[in-house]
Order: structure tokens, then sequence, then C-alpha cells
């Protein structure tokens, strides 16, 4: 019997534990600021809850205006950008136009000498050779 005796539980601490007059759950409010129940809330409950609202509408002007600086200067950045991309734009065209002059100015002179075309243009693919090879190598 004495084996028997060890696997009974003491019903009366097992009473006390789940009891009807320990559980208080149905007059507890979800929330501070529920309206039911008979819940106080005390004035420092009060201060630290706007405290806690003050610190966190002033960690987030802190990363609004972080974004804003970084905002103002991506816009500073492109800016920046579009500018030089518009002289290099203009470069270019400058470039381009001297290329079409020299060459028009070019064929003036091949055409005035005695040498023929196709001698220039065989002249002209060595000399790129030799500067391609020599830049390569």
């Amino acid at each position: 019997m004495s084996y028997f005796s060890l696997h009974q539980r003491d019903n009366g601490s097992r009473t006390q534990l789940f009891d009807s007059k320990f559980d208080n759950y149905t007059t507890r409010a979800s929330s501070p600021y529920d309206k039911g129940g008979n819940l106080d809330i005390s004035q420092s409950t009060l201060s630290n809850l706007e405290n806690q609202s003050d610190r966190h509408v002033s960690a987030m002007s802190e990363r609004l205006s972080a974004l804003k600086s970084l905002s103002l200067k991506m816009g500073e950045e492109i800016r920046g950008s579009n500018d030089t991309v518009e002289k290099l734009g203009d470069v270019f065209e400058g470039t381009s136009q001297r290329l079409k002059t020299t060459y028009r100015d070019m064929m003036k002179m091949a055409g005035n000498s005695r040498v023929p075309l196709k001698t220039w243009l065989m002249i002209f693919s060595v000399v790129f050779l030799f500067f391609m090879w020599i830049w390569i190598f």
C-alpha cells in the first residue's frame, strides 16, 4: 500500500492552486486605457507613459531630420551629376564636330595631292595598327 500512496496527489494544495477565489482574470483590464473594471491609473503611471511617448516622438523626429538631410544631399549630388553629364555631352559634341572637320580636310588634301586615296588609306591603317600594337603590348 505504501507504493500506491506515493502516487496519490494532495488534493488540498491542488484546490488552492485552481480555486476560483484565486482567479481574478475576470476583473483585470486588458490595457491601461480600458474603461471597464475598477482600474485606478496613478499620475506617476500617466507621467511615465507621457515621457515614453515624448522619447519616441523625439527619436522619430531625429530620424526624420536625418532622412531629410540625406534626401537634400542626394538632390545636390543628382544636380551636380546632371551638370557634369551636360558638360560631357557638350565636349563630345565639340569633339564630333572637330573630327568631322578633320576628316573633311583630310579628304580635300587627299584629293588635291597626286597620291591616290588608296595609298593614303594604307598609310593611315599602318600608322593605326602601329599605335594599336604599341598600346596593346
